[in-house]
């Protein structure tokens, strides 16, 4: 018995959270990566009931996923620019509306478009400092010729997205200035940018920054935004496993690199750093100082209200556990913390 457990009422709490510090401006809740680990269709079905009817996603067969799911009438958000010929007549027929981050992308978007004797409603991507998809905020000349000369294209919106708002408030501060700058150029120049944004999760909940129209959340509704503990959100997902193995151990016997001290009763877990248990997305490949908080947030595994210490390493298909001290037995369900955009090999189950 494993299981990835979601809580529907954690993830609703959180959007709760989220709709205070959003503070009435539009909420655009980012489905990518499966909705972070939480279930696609699922997450958007609960959304939905609670109020959201703007999902982004970065993928074309998310919105498909979502458009057979019965979301006909929600506005969907193609939030990677893409110069893909096929890409671009899928996300048309599905009534998406697509990111421009390259005057390429809007040729191609624009011919197609045209082709199709439609009007495709467009967002112009600008990068401020992530790096990926987008106009540089020097390209405003570029952007101009969209709105001057293809037809076929409708700007609803502007947007950009932060590349350190979990860690650096100068940094994020200067992304939102910057993307204000490129609007300002374009009002003076008479077009019409529609609705602009750029925060996400962690900035929403980190600092009080201009929201300007919209904000786009994702790891909020999953509680576990990268940085520091956001105030008011519960992390939603773990993994409950049942114990497969008990049994003593003497004294100097060795548990995968580490050698007994004292004799221990050990449990075996079948859940390990494959399905996602023990991997920090955050700290991965960053400075030593993050990997070391990262080792200091060691995984949590309960049986019921008891923490259990884990017993070396977590192995790639196997987690050990140190329950001298513990009753429990065969078939016995532990918890097992776990950010849920990591897990694979696991049945999702609501509750």
């Amino acid at each position: 018995m494993k299981n990835l457990v979601i809580d529907k009422a954690a993830i609703k709490a959180n959007l709760d959270a989220v709709k205070a510090r959003a503070r009435g401006v539009q909420i655009w809740a980012d489905l990518t990566g499966d909705a972070f680990g939480l279930g696609l269709v699922a997450t958007a079905k609960l959304l939905r009931q609670e109020g959201i009817r703007a999902f982004a996603v970065s993928d074309p067969r998310d919105a498909r996923a979502l458009r057979d799911a019965g979301f006909t009438e929600e506005t969907l958000m193609m939030l990677r620019s893409t110069a893909d010929e096929k890409e671009l007549r899928e996300l048309i027929d599905l009534n998406v509306v697509c990111t421009i981050g390259s005057y390429e992308a809007a040729v191609a978007l624009n011919g197609i478009a045209e082709e199709h004797k439609t009007v495709v409603e467009v967002q112009i991507k600008i990068d401020t400092g992530l790096g990926r998809y987008g106009f540089i905020v020097s390209e405003t000349d570029k952007i101009a010729n969209i709105y001057r000369f293809m037809s076929n294209l409708a700007v609803v919106g502007v947007f950009s997205s932060y590349a350190q708002s979990w860690k650096s408030r100068k940094a994020t501060l200067q992304q939102l200035e910057a993307l204000k700058q490129v609007l300002e150029t374009l009002h003076n120049q008479g077009f019409e940018t529609g609705m602009a944004h750029i925060c996400d999760s962690a900035a929403l909940f980190a600092y009080d920054f201009d929201l300007l129209d919209a904000v786009r959340v994702g790891t909020a509704f999953s509680g576990r935004v990268a940085g520091k503990a956001a105030a008011g959100l519960t992390k939603v997902g773990y993994i409950e496993a049942g114990i497969e193995e008990v049994g003593w151990f003497p004294k100097g016997h060795r548990v995968g690199g580490l050698v007994l001290k004292k004799p221990a009763r050990l449990a075996v877990v079948s859940v390990g750093y494959y399905h996602g248990f023990g991997i920090t997305r955050h700290e991965q490949g960053q400075s030593v100082w993050d990997m070391l908080r990262a080792w200091r947030r060691r995984p949590t595994v309960k049986l019921g209200n008891t923490k259990l210490r884990i017993v070396g390493e977590v192995g790639m298909m196997h987690t050990i556990l140190d329950v001298t001290d513990v009753k429990c037995r065969v078939g016995d369900a532990v918890t097992m913390d776990v950010d849920p955009v990591n897990v694979k090999g696991l049945k999702r189950i609501y509750r």
